[in-house]
């Protein structure tokens, strides 16, 4: 009860800065690009994870993009509590299901490039500390040793890639191994991220709502739509937004 109280809390604090209330809103829909302008690019357009489409009470429809800082999982368990319910979560028909293992992975430019200006990062604060104390020097090396330990935190969670197997499958990157049950899935979707450096984002909401995103930097682009296909064989309820011929989101010289 008291988690529900601060999901209800939070949700609303959300809310009041679109000036909505829960009361307003009458269903919802989550991780799914919201195009209004189908048929080529518009600001009216949102792509990427987190995208919530409210449908009001009134008719009209809102949307709003849920960053980590907003706890998506609080947002929607208060959803939920409030009767408001979900509308583009389906459950697909299961077939006999995905046999073997297939491991989508290949390498990254991008990762050797933080990999080393980490190490350089590191070096340098190092050989800071190791010429002298003065606090010039140890503030320096400060900054080197943060911007090292952030180059990491970037290793660790923006180049993942996909262990797939039939009844579960893996996200894996330098140092983690994230075990995904298929049954334990509500619903999965793949999309561009909208940050530069990191071309495609992998979307996961399991059975209790709470919503996880991986950055699958080391997974080919061109697999994805192959993955999702895999996961509805599965049973999963999974949706692959992505072009395969486009490398980004606003990429023009590629198919739209």
């Amino acid at each position: 009860m008291e988690h529900t109280q601060r999901a209800l809390k939070r949700t609303e604090r959300l809310l009041r800065r679109y000036r909505l209330s829960l009361e307003d809103i009458e269903s919802f829909r989550f991780m799914e690009r919201y195009t209004p302008v189908p048929h080529q690019h518009s600001k009216l357009n949102k792509y990427g994870p987190g995208i919530l489409t409210l449908k009001l009470r009134d008719g009209q429809e809102r949307v709003i993009i849920l960053h980590s800082r907003h706890c998506p999982t609080d947002v929607l368990r208060a959803f939920l509590a409030k009767g408001i319910s979900m509308t583009n979560c389906q459950q697909p028909h299961t077939t006999a299901g995905v046999s073997g293992v297939a491991i989508y992975r290949r390498p990254s430019l991008y990762q050797f490039w933080y990999a080393m200006l980490m190490t350089a990062f590191f070096v340098m604060g190092f050989w800071l500390l190791m010429d002298g104390p003065a606090t010039g020097r140890v503030l320096a090396a400060t900054a080197f040793f943060g911007l090292s330990i952030y180059l990491m935190y970037l290793l660790l969670t923006r180049f993942c890639y996909l262990d797939v197997r039939p009844y579960m499958m893996y996200v894996c990157s330098n140092g983690r191994r994230v075990k995904l049950e298929y049954e334990t899935l509500r619903k999965v979707n793949f999309d561009f991220a909208r940050e530069p450096g990191f071309t495609h984002v992998m979307e996961v909401l399991k059975n209790d709502y709470s919503y996880h995103l991986y950055y699958m930097g080391r997974v080919p682009r061109k697999k994805l739509n192959e993955i999702a296909e895999r996961l509805r064989m599965s049973g999963v309820d999974a949706t692959c937004s992505l072009n395969d011929a486009k490398r980004h989101y606003e990429d023009v010289f590629h198919v739209h």
